[in-house]
């Protein structure tokens, strides 16, 4: 009987160490599985890029981000608009790709407009698209976009990228558009593709981007392209510090 009795002991410690070793196994593929899959998203994410070729103003996105790194590599205090900007004028002035984007007069940023948008960006996006010299149907594609912009919160970069790309490639195709529709929707576009990209996938960045700041790159896309990157990015730098505050 003791000999029975010792046998069942030992077969029911067998049966316990396989069932507790079946489920280590399990748990440790899990891990392993979803080790794997975060590698896999990482190296997903690495390999994302902002640029779109089709778009003829791919530059001006460049040249923002390009700029902004240069910005806040530097680790400035700046805490006026006057400031904010003349440290961006001085290092756009150092970039000599950003003649590449106009032929036009360099037109200096407008601090009094900044200071607008930073205060009601709403209000100066729908002035300054009904008071541009675009075509009505590009108007109203425009404003579509930007409202748009809104509702991207809480997607994916890939799904932002693809959404933009696409209305890029409507835009570049439509034969309602003139060539100064296409180019102020265009840089507008590039801009906010890069700087998204910039807050969502490289968020070691320590950069938001705002309604404002997106504002503030068309507004000055009605102008000239270089001088949406400047507008935008002294929008975005001053909006960012008042964050903080």
């Amino acid at each position: 009987m003791k000999n029975i009795s010792f046998s069942l002991v030992i077969l029911s410690l067998l049966i316990v160490s396989c069932t507790t070793d079946s489920i280590d196994t399990v748990e440790s593929i899990n891990n392993k599985v979803n080790n794997t899959e975060s590698e896999k998203t990482a190296r997903l994410v690495q390999d994302l890029t902002p640029e779109n070729p089709a778009n003829i103003y791919d530059l001006a996105g460049k040249l923002h981000n390009d700029i902004l790194d240069v910005y806040l590599a530097g680790n400035y205090h700046h805490t006026t608009l006057a400031q904010i900007s003349q440290q961006i004028e001085s290092i756009a002035a150092a970039n000599n790709n950003l003649l590449l984007l106009d032929t036009g007069i360099n037109l200096p940023v407008n601090l009094n407009i900044i200071q607008e948008i930073v205060n009601n960006p709403q209000v100066k996006l729908d002035q300054a698209i009904v008071n541009s010299t675009m075509t009505s149907a590009a108007k109203d594609s425009l404003s579509s976009f930007m409202s748009n912009v809104i509702l991207w919160n809480n997607q994916s970069y890939e799904e932002i990228y693809e959404s933009i790309i696409s209305y890029e490639s409507d835009v570049i195709s439509n034969p309602t558009f003139n060539n100064e529709d296409k180019r102020i929707i265009l840089t507008t576009s590039s801009i906010i593709r890069y700087s998204i990209y910039y807050e969502i996938v490289e968020k070691d960045k320590d950069w938001d981007t705002s309604t404002g700041h997106r504002v503030a790159g068309l507004i000055g896309a009605i102008d000239n392209s270089s001088l949406a990157i400047k507008r935008s990015l002294v929008t975005g730098i001053m909006i960012h510090n008042l964050i903080l505050e």
